[in-house]
């Protein structure tokens, strides 16, 4: 059996201690809310890697059309616990993830992460991913 599959969402609660891991300020609400709405507006979905019944690794991900991009993959979250980072999930889980953009004739895939994660910025490098762009945000009040 693969250990990567798609999380159903009735199984959505169950990945977020593993998804807090990333994202620590994400509660059980806000978990149902968005991805619900995240599945709604564009087909938001979450991959887990399992060892048996634990997932270890998770990666969440849509496809986006946009006039730079075109039609692609675009990974919002990807997290592996701390007890098996560098035991090759999360290049495994990215490998999953451009056997997905490939069978759908995506023009390429896309993530973001914190100027600040040094160690991801590392890890994407060594996957062959390249620094493409720089994001600017701006919050509203």
């Amino acid at each position: 059996m693969n250990p990567i599959r798609e999380i159903a969402a009735e199984n959505v609660p169950s990945i977020l201690p593993l998804l807090q891991e990333l994202r620590p300020h994400i509660t059980a609400d806000d978990l149902k809310t968005i991805y619900e709405q995240a599945r709604r507006a564009d087909g938001f979905t979450f991959y887990g890697y399992y060892e048996g019944s634990r997932c270890v690794g998770l990666m969440g991900l849509r496809y986006l059309t946009d006039f730079v991009h075109k039609f692609h993959l675009y990974i919002d979250d990807l997290v592996v616990t701390k007890d098996q980072r560098s035991s090759g999930v999360g290049a495994k889980l990215l490998k999953f993830a451009e056997e997905l953009a490939k069978e759908k004739n995506c023009s390429g895939l896309r993530l973001c992460t914190g100027i600040e994660n040094e160690a991801g910025k590392r890890f994407y490098e060594r996957e062959n991913w390249n620094l493409r762009a720089i994001v600017y945000k701006k919050k509203i009040s």
